[in-house]
């Protein structure tokens, strides 16, 4: 005989935050969440064990119970603990809401940025992948509109 979700879960549910340094942009509940970490993907249920790991520059989805809300976010730290997942990045945008005209604008900016970084210049490394994580993140953003968004 099958089980019920409220007697594998135990009537408990799962909650989510992805949270940038300017806003919570979701906070909720969810029946599963589903994030890129540092080992690959990831999908988290209700009473998943205790993780923290990184993110990394891709998609966040998350599942609540008909409906799917997908993020476009940087990289950052992934943190799962009694039932509550926290995606805590620079950047998040939810798919819907993502300029793709901007987002490849911020790609060929980055990308004539970094043609024009010197050679000599003194702290060359430290700009150079500031850059390229601006980079990823506009492609990201074009990546997941046209995945998600109705054409």
């Amino acid at each position: 005989m099958a089980e019920s979700s409220d007697q594998r879960g135990g009537g408990r549910q799962l909650f989510c935050r992805v949270i940038t340094p300017e806003e919570v942009i979701y906070d909720g509940e969810a029946n599963l969440i589903i994030a890129r970490i540092a080992d690959g993907n990831l999908g988290v249920l209700v009473d998943h064990s205790p993780l923290v790991s990184s993110v990394e520059v891709g998609e966040v989805r998350i599942r609540e119970n008909d409906e799917q809300h997908v993020y476009a976010t940087s990289d950052g730290f992934f943190k799962v603990s009694e039932n509550l997942v926290q995606v805590l990045v620079e950047e998040a945008v939810s798919a819907e809401d993502i300029d793709v005209e901007a987002a490849e604008n911020r790609v060929e900016e980055a990308e004539r940025e970094l043609s024009e970084v010197s050679e000599e210049a003194e702290d060359r490394d430290r700009v150079v992948a500031e850059i390229e994580r601006r980079q990823r993140m506009g492609e990201n953003l074009v990546a997941v509109a046209r995945k998600y968004r109705e054409s």
